[in-house]
């Protein structure tokens, strides 16, 4: 006689949500780490002895830092996994954060009365650059995780509710730093920030792992429903072939869309401030709450796309237009208001449309994640970094250049000089508009391939037989990695 197994009934657990509340809150620390620095920029201007395109160089500098590193940083998520990674660029960009608020204090300690403002200047650049290369990589290393815990069928929402969570981070970082710079200075405000990042690092080493096999806490059933629709691959993890990668279109028009939206959308956590003071009179505690609004509409529309692009994979079939339909609608529709906000006369109807670009702007980034994983496959986290290191290199220009042309129009009135500005901002949009009819995410960049383009439900009650497969025999479905227990 035999006896039946409890274990052979398995209800799928729910460790993925877990590991999605992870990835959440870091990236509402990213965003709020990288965004608090434009609303303390006038009063870092003045302590410090700096000027407008002093503060371009410094917004840049974090770019650049982060273009260089992307790569390298998704890559390593790829072959040591995204637990090592991730805990030491929280770790490292931590760091930066605090020490932008000591900068100018260590240089006075160090050198005393020899501090010049240029000298200050130079030291900010170094420190917001080695802030940006401790921060390349979380995305491309989340977009690994989003990869290794969730079905091709949740992948755009989790990518929505990521991003849902980035905005969240850039709303209230206005508040949040304004709030703490009237309490203890901004000095001080960016060293709370940055330890409450290492309390972070802490806390996700010790609970997050690379893959849903080494979580106890993950059960067979809810390991079934994450594989489902992928084959197992276990080639080595290296760096994905260069001849592949530059014969993709779909890679050249990720990268191209990536630079385009970056471009425009890098107004918002810079610039915008001084938009509204110098246009609508907008001043620093005005604009705490407003200049935040844009970045809480953009949660709602990346929850939302995220949840739209997953909607038409199921009832399409087709994971290109699935992807590629809502980021092409999101890019153009952003372009359209930025362009309209340039000759609009009052505030509210100033606020209004950068709110509505930025939530029709995000719609179509967590497409444009999800779509990295699609194309990537074991290569996600190389992939993803590739194409936001595209990304920031548009972001860092956008800043740099935007104190030169007030600069050369300063004879204009102000709100004809933010219009040429604006209209330069929506024409890199629709080029990223028309970037993305050429994506084509149904098409790995390797060919590997897979049983559904959708994840296909989960039965009630899974249970083993004597035949199991790779995934439900324990079984790791990418041994080419080389992770941490």
């Amino acid at each position: 006689m035999s006896f039946i197994d409890p274990d052979h009934f398995l209800k799928p657990s729910r460790v993925r949500l877990g590991v999605l509340g992870f990835a959440c809150s870091l990236s509402v620390l990213t965003y709020l780490d990288r965004i608090c620095i434009a609303q303390v920029r006038g009063q870092m201007e003045t302590d410090l002895g700096l000027h407008s395109t002093d503060m371009g160089w410094v917004f840049s500098a974090f770019l650049l830092g982060y273009a260089l590193f992307e790569v390298p940083g998704g890559w390593l998520g790829d072959v040591w996994g995204p637990r090592r990674i991730i805990t030491r660029i929280v770790f490292c960009w931590s760091l930066f954060t605090a020490l932008t608020g000591l900068a100018d204090q260590l240089l006075h300690l160090a050198l005393g009365s020899a501090v010049t403002p240029l000298l200050i200047l130079m030291t900010l650049v170094l420190v917001r650059f080695l802030f940006g290369c401790g921060e390349a990589g979380a995305y491309p290393n989340l977009t690994r995780v989003t990869s290794n815990w969730f079905p091709y069928g949740e992948r755009a929402l989790v990518q929505g509710a990521i991003w849902f969570s980035a905005r969240l981070g850039g709303a209230v970082s206005f508040f949040v730093i304004g709030v703490l710079t009237e309490w203890i200075g901004w000095r001080r405000a960016f060293c709370v920030l940055g330890v409450i990042g290492m309390v972070w690092c802490v806390v996700f080493a010790w609970w997050f792992r690379d893959r849903p096999e080494q979580k106890p806490e993950c059960n067979e059933a809810e390991r079934k429903l994450i594989h489902s629709g992928t084959v197992p691959d276990h080639s080595e993890h290296i760096f994905p072939p260069p001849a592949k990668l530059a014969g993709s279109l779909s890679i050249w028009c990720l990268g191209l869309a990536s630079f385009c939206v970056s471009f425009g959308w890098y107004f918002y956590p810079t610039w915008q401030p001084k938009y509204l003071d110098e246009v609508h009179g907008i001043g620093t505690q005005g604009s705490q709450w407003i200049a935040g609004l844009p970045f809480a509409c953009g949660a709602v529309g990346a929850l939302l796309g995220g949840r739209l692009s997953d909607v038409l994979v199921r009832r399409t079939s087709s994971r290109r237009w699935g992807r590629s339909l809502v980021g092409a609608l999101g890019f153009s529709g952003a372009g359209l208001c930025v362009l309209a906000t340039g000759f609009v006369h009052s505030a509210t109807q100033a606020v209004g449309l950068l709110c509505l670009a930025f939530f029709i702007n995000d719609l179509a980034i967590p497409p444009i994640w999800a779509a990295s994983a699609d194309i990537g496959g074991k290569f996600a986290g190389t992939v993803a970094g590739l194409m936001n290191t595209v990304g920031a290199i548009g972001g860092m220009i956008s800043p740099l250049l935007t104190p030169y042309i007030l600069t050369a129009t300063a004879d204009l009135p102000p709100a004809l000089s933010w219009r040429i500005i604006f209209a330069g901002l929506a024409g890199a949009w629709f080029v990223g508009a028309v970037a993305w009819l050429f994506i084509d995410a149904s098409k790995p960049l390797l060919g590997e391939p897979s049983r559904s383009p959708v994840s296909p439900p989960l039965e009630p009650f899974p249970y083993k037989t004597q035949q199991t497969d790779a995934i439900t025999s324990g079984e790791q479905p990418e041994t080419g990695v080389r992770t941490e227990n």
